[in-house]
């Protein structure tokens, strides 16, 4: 890699490191100012010095510096190259890079992306000096190596009402005014920036009331947050295909809610904030939430007092998932919610309909149920004589609440073996074995399972990935647990009677909530990495290397999520918050 190649590999480096927006307005104009109104994505970051603290905490830096990939990359030459001009740039303002960094880019950074991909970023230093003697640095660098390859002239620089700009090559342009640094993928764009910055009378982005309002619902005291003009967005064929999902009932039925609100709404705003390793996402819109009129109406209670309920937890839970989701008024409104029927939908009405025979899906089937829906996924424990599948899956179950759990208990029970009935068929057909059913007891209840005989005769290898399952059905207290496994059922047992005892309420106003335990997901990629491996290489044609490489990097990612958490609901506007805590202990 030649120098003028790992020199910008540097420049973006330090620039895409802290690339979002926000900050402290300077004493002359503020960064968002220099925002097109037209730019449909505003991303600012406040406080890049909070930013940095999290990135460079000891933790933080052992995970990066130990991983596998690190390691491998850190004697490649270029990586080297790179390594040596910080290290240069470190002795000259004595400092570490993280203090180099909060020189470069301490006072805040905004981004904009516009029409035609163009993007405008202006970085704050909060070194004016240190900025203009790298940038210096940099420069001649470039003027040297673009000489050496007889190109001088892709060095070019030209003045623009008292401002200098440069471009180091086609297609980007950058300046610098005081302590602000200006860049673009586009050189028009960066003419355009500095009128409006000398003209506070032309439009720009802080001039649109839909980013006024944006501003003022924001989170107080996030360190970063992004502002997204829907009503653009919501233009553009794909976005709007996507808010649709007119052909995918479940994902209609996941996120109805924040589809309908995004769908009509006219700005949304992306708050993220950070401290103690803990990521905090909230995302708010000016959409309104459905007053339960229309046909998504489904999603919510019209009642204040109701909603989701809590989540339900099991040992080994890896997580779990609770919605406010009237099945029944979904599933009368399908003929609004998806005027072409799908081939998933046939077939899912197929099925009901052999399940419960006789019976309308709608108003004596689903209109038996709750609106409150609950999965739960958790690990598993394999006895010893069966083994160890080679492919582990996790178990996973649904829980409901029944209106009239007298009625329609025997009904649920008698779909249930008939699902089992006709699957026994059809492994009959296909020389393969069967499930057999039984009714044992836990805790007092008496529930039905199905399960695989064991082997006849272990060799000690893997076992079949059949012996992931073993549905079980159980129904008390008004409850009705569908599980995939037979231990999952008996927790579920266990917590449905602690639950009914402690007399659980709803969570008011939420219609969505979502728990995920990092710890417990990355022990099924590390128990599945030969299968995930082999299977890397045969989809995308990776050597072994690579495939462990790859997959490598994803078990890292997963083992350093510690939980998950996620809110959807809102009295009035939908808003959405993720919290994400990561665990990077070695």
């Amino acid at each position: 890699m030649n120098r003028f190649r790992w020199s910008a590999v540097l420049l973006i480096l330090i620039v895409s490191m802290t690339t979002q927006v926000f900050a402290t307005d300077s004493p002359t104009w503020s960064r968002a100012t220099a925002l097109s109104q037209d730019a449909y994505v505003a991303m600012e970051i406040s406080d890049p010095g909070r930013v940095l603290q999290q990135l460079f905490q000891p933790q933080v830096k052992d995970a990066v510096t130990s991983h596998p990939e690190f390691v491998r990359q850190r004697n490649q030459p270029d990586f080297l190259q790179i390594m040596n001009l910080v290290q240069y740039f470190e002795q000259r303002f004595e400092t570490d890079l993280q203090g180099l960094l909060q020189k470069l880019v301490g006072g805040g950074i905004t981004v904009g992306i516009g029409h035609g991909e163009q993007v405008l970023a202006i970085v704050e230093a909060e070194d004016e000096k240190a900025l203009h003697e790298i940038h210096d640095f940099l420069l001649m660098i470039a003027r040297n190596e673009a000489s050496q390859q007889g190109q001088a002239d892709s060095v070019r620089s030209a003045d623009y009402r008292g401002v200098t700009g440069w471009s180091l090559g086609t297609g980007q342009a950058h300046a610098i005014m005081g302590n602000r640094l200006l860049w673009t993928n586009q050189p028009q764009a960066l003419t355009a920036a500095i009128d409006r910055i000398h003209q506070a009378d032309l439009p720009n982005l802080t001039t649109l009331p839909s980013y006024q309002q944006s501003r003022q619902a924001s989170v107080e005291r996030s360190v970063a947050s992004i502002f997204v003009r829907m009503d653009v967005l919501n233009q553009l064929p794909a976005v709007a295909t996507g808010l649709d999902q007119q052909d995918n009932p479940l994902l209609t039925l996941l996120l109805a809610p924040l589809m309908q609100a995004w769908k009509q709404s006219s700005w949304l705003a992306l708050d993220l904030d950070l401290e103690d390793l803990t990521l905090t996402m909230t995302v708010t819109s000016d959409g309104r939430a459905d007053d339960g009129t229309m046909p998504t109406g489904f999603a919510r209670s019209t009642q204040a007092t109701d909603g989701a309920m809590p989540n339900l937890n099991v040992p080994r839970q890896i997580a779990a998932v609770s919605f406010y989701r009237d099945l029944h008024r979904f599933y009368a409104a399908k003929d609004d919610l998806f005027p072409q029927r799908t081939s998933g939908l046939i077939f899912f009405e197929n099925m009901m309909g052999i399940f419960f025979t006789g019976r309308d899906l709608t108003e004596e089937v689903l209109a038996e149920l709750e609106p409150q829906v609950r999965l739960v996924i958790a690990g598993q424990e394999y006895p010893a004589e069966i083994g160890t599948p080679e492919l582990q899956l996790p178990g996973f179950a649904l829980v409901f609440r029944m209106k009239r759990p007298d009625d329609f208990s025997l009904i649920a029970e008698e779909a249930w073996q008939k699902a089992f009935g006709l699957i026994n068929f059809t492994r009959g057909q296909q020389a393969e074995p069967g499930l057999l059913l039984d009714k044992p007891t836990h805790a007092g209840v008496r529930y039905t399972m199905a399960a695989f005989l064991p082997p006849a005769d272990r060799e000690g290898g893997p076992a079949d990935t059949r012996f992931n399952f073993q549905p079980a059905i159980a129904m008390l207290d008004g409850y009705l647990i569908l599980s995939s496994t037979d231990a999952l059922a008996r927790d579920l047992i266990d917590a449905v009677q602690r639950e009914s005892t402690a007399e659980v309420a709803p969570v008011a106003g939420s219609h969505s909530i979502v728990q995920l335990d990092g710890s417990g997901l990355a022990s099924i990629v590390q128990a599945n990495r030969e299968n995930l491996i082999r299977q890397n290489m045969v989809e995308k044609g990776h050597s072994r290397e690579e495939a462990e490489a790859e997959i490598g990097m994803l078990a890292a990612v997963v083992g350093s999520i510690g939980r998950v958490e996620i809110t959807a609901g809102g009295e009035q506007a939908e808003r959405l918050t993720v919290e994400l805590e990561l665990d990077l202990q070695p």
